[in-house]
């Protein structure tokens, strides 16, 4: 039987009236609840103190419902904190994790909202630090980023203001050149001018960087690689 099923037949009997009340082995923060030696819900300590549960407490099927509903809310909050605690993450990718772990949206929705009322989540920040990594150790050009950004379901708002932040005074044509002569053999290989300048034109496009920063950034890469 799953888990659904075992809270839709508990829910039909009620209502039971809690007569024990004990602490889990596995973790000391959960309680379960129980009606004559009979188990009906297992609840964190949040949970516990919030609904002021103990002994003698009817359990209605719409208390069971708030209970449930609160502690399935617990539940996405312990894992989206468990992600945030190995790493950021913006909003919309933290929504994506959590649903893939079968949360419903609704309950993810709240969660993601109080966390990010707290500062745990903070898709602009997010955003300019990433971007402003990729440009500086990665060499990644403001399409890259945006697409990279764009994956991880941030807001466009947030991606846009990124790309401005971080594109801010950084001379993109120099560092074309930088790219290009590090991989200067490669290129030389290619005898054919026309061809080169084509290899040299995907792989800048590959990197991220727009048409125009291209264009300008050609015939500096060409001398450059003459000399």
């Amino acid at each position: 039987m799953s888990e659904y099923d075992k809270s839709a037949e508990i829910r039909n009997r009620l209502p039971l009236k809690i007569t024990e009340i004990t602490v889990q082995k596995k973790n000391q923060d959960r309680f379960s609840l129980f009606h004559e030696g009979n188990f009906l819900i297992g609840v964190s300590a949040k949970t516990f103190s919030d609904f002021s549960l103990q002994k003698g407490v009817e359990l209605t099927p719409s208390l069971f419902d708030d209970i449930s509903e609160s502690e399935n809310r617990h539940a996405v909050k312990e894992s989206a904190l468990r992600y945030l605690g190995r790493s950021d993450h913006p909003s919309g990718e933290l929504m994506r994790k959590l649903q893939a772990k079968g949360f419903e949206e609704s309950a993810i929705r709240i969660v993601i909202g109080e966390l990010t009322d707290r500062g745990y989540i903070d898709d602009d920040s997010f955003a300019v630090t990433f971007a402003r990594e990729k440009v500086e150790f990665n060499k990644w050009g403001p399409n890259k980023i945006r697409a990279a950004l764009f994956k991880k379901k941030l807001p466009k708002d947030s991606i846009e203001k990124a790309i401005r932040r971080s594109s801010e005074n950084l001379q993109q044509e120099q560092i074309c050149v930088d790219l290009v002569l590090k991989r200067k053999n490669h290129f030389l290989r290619e005898d054919d001018l026309f061809k080169r300048k084509q290899k040299i034109y995907n792989y800048l496009a590959g990197r991220g960087f727009s048409i125009p920063v291209i264009k300008k950034s050609l015939p500096l890469i060409i001398d450059a690689l003459d000399a």
